[in-house]
């Protein structure tokens, strides 16, 4: 089998690649985590994901056909299963031997929260559990829309983690009244994640001490949650929440699922809404991208001349563990 490399990202984990609806029974070719990767869907609905390459001469399998749940390469016709094994090659016949090792190399794959999932390392070894937030159940609507950024995944997830930029990026929408004093933030890490309860006031007078913050923070729901590898959720209110896919394409270009989750007015408005909200989110993480795509080096585990301040706890936390998950 010719083995595909992903970029530098943390194995052994799901990633959330793609919206559910955007496979079919036609091949979908995409690349991410930095690997040309093909998805289609078999005829019980399951959906398969595989190298988009042709082990016999590098042909693009994203350009051929699904015909009797196998994936034709469009060059010379060879079929190929869910699990990447070569079933027939219509130069040597119907009972002509296939090579040994004739195979495309293939993922684990769920469909779980309207994405489809991959496992970035072998597929016998994947998790039955998924990474998610739990307080998303099927009570809550949504909407979501999807940006490229021309920036490593590392620095994307980092500035939703930020909480001291936003007097200064934000200044116009959700960082006006000058709250420059960032008091904490109060943190919590763990293998899985992290969970934030920011508080920024204006500087007019001492900030609080960390354990009167834990204290504050009991019982309460964190402003922001984070977990590995990729998604982040913001609580803004009991009835309302902004979810984020980070998706690494490569090196280079992470792409946002950036989600509306909310409770509000009758179902008659649920997508009207859920666009307006989305629009206004657009413009807020446009204010971000404007700032972002200056930061150097590229990658954030590149960065060791970055001083980080007391503000940045959860960048910190961030970071040790991302660097322990690449290990």
């Amino acid at each position: 089998m010719d083995k595909i490399s992903p970029m530098r990202v943390p194995r052994n984990h799901w990633y959330p690649l793609l919206q559910c609806r955007d496979v079919g029974r036609k091949p979908f070719g995409a690349q991410r985590l930095g690997m040309k990767l093909v998805f289609w869907r078999s005829s019980d609905g399951q959906i398969h994901g595989q190298s988009d390459r042709c082990p016999h001469l590098g042909a693009s399998l994203s350009a051929g056909r699904i015909e009797n749940d196998c994936i034709v390469c469009p060059f010379h016709g060879f079929h190929y299963d869910g699990l990447g094994r070569c079933t027939h090659i219509p130069s040597v016949g119907k009972s002509g031997k296939i090579p040994r090792g004739l195979t495309v190399q293939s993922f684990a794959v769920r469909e779980a929260h309207g994405f489809v999932w991959l496992w970035l390392g072998a597929p016998e070894t994947a998790s039955a559990q998924l990474p998610w937030f739990d307080q998303l159940d099927e009570k809550w609507r949504s909407y979501t829309i999807a940006v490229d950024w021309p920036v490593h995944c590392t620095r994307a997830i980092e500035n939703q983690l930020d909480v001291a930029h936003l007097p200064f990026v934000h200044r116009t929408t959700i960082g006006g009244g000058s709250r420059t004093l960032v008091e904490g933030p109060y943190v919590q890490a763990s293998e899985a994640g992290i969970r934030v309860w920011p508080s920024n006031r204006k500087d007019d007078g001492p900030a609080r001490e960390m354990a009167e913050l834990a204290s504050a923070a009991s019982g309460r729901e964190p402003g922001l949650e984070f977990l590995y590898p990729g998604i982040w959720l913001l609580n803004i209110g009991p009835r309302f929440k902004n979810f984020i896919a980070f998706v690494p394409i490569n090196e280079q270009t992470t792409r946002y699922y950036l989600r509306v989750y909310h409770q509000i007015g009758p179902r008659l408005i649920e997508r009207p809404l859920g666009w307006l909200l989305s629009q206004s989110n657009r413009f807020i993480l446009n204010q971000d991208k404007r700032v972002v795509v200056t930061q150097t080096p590229a990658s954030s585990e590149e960065a060791a001349s970055d001083r980080l301040v007391g503000a940045d706890r959860a960048i910190n936390e961030f970071r040790k563990q991302w660097g322990r998950l690449l290990d």
